[in-house]
């Protein structure tokens, strides 16, 4: 009796936790070699849509995703030229999830240039590698690293460099 007892037991605990290991859902990561394309349609652009290195001018900045992985909100991307350039010459690519509560933040620059987050006021300097140049955010936005590719379009060449939003 003691020993069906037991049985039941652990069953009772064992089904619901198989139930709720079937219900996680994967959530592929930015890689190497991912393209990255529109995450909406600013300015014109059609959403899903490779995004090539001309697109943005001096001062502007985009948000995209990578191809493919477009359902993990971590894999955002903030894309800035800082200056003219032939390909991904003059542009730096950071998360777009904010270092302090993770947030994402603002696609268009500030008018000091600054990357900013709506939700508690912190602000990234991209010409810095995201430095936070005001906080509460404590850390810069990791930044990753990008080429063009043979058709213009922007590729990811390794990782993020730091952990995503806030840790």
């Amino acid at each position: 009796m003691v020993g069906l007892a037991a049985a039941a037991f652990t069953a009772t605990f064992s089904v619901p936790a198989l139930a709720l290991k079937t219900l996680a859902v994967e959530h592929p990561v930015i890689a190497t070699g991912d393209v990255l394309v529109h995450a909406d349609a600013a300015d014109g652009a059609q959403v899903g849509q490779p995004f090539h290195a001309d697109e943005l001018a001096v001062g502007a900045a985009a948000q995209l995703l990578p191809k493919g992985k477009t359902d993990n909100s971590d894999n955002l991307v903030q894309v800035v030229r800082l200056a003219p350039g032939e390909g991904a010459a003059g542009l730096v690519a950071f998360s777009a999830i904010c270092t302090h509560l993770g947030c994402t933040v603002f696609e268009k620059l500030s008018q000091d240039g600054l990357i900013a987050c709506p939700c508690h006021g912190s602000r990234f300097d991209p010409t810095r590698d995201a430095a936070v140049a005001k906080g509460p955010a404590d850390r810069a936005l990791p930044s990753l690293p990008i080429a063009a590719g043979p058709d213009g379009t922007i590729v990811v060449t390794g990782p993020f460099t730091g952990p995503i939003g806030p840790q």
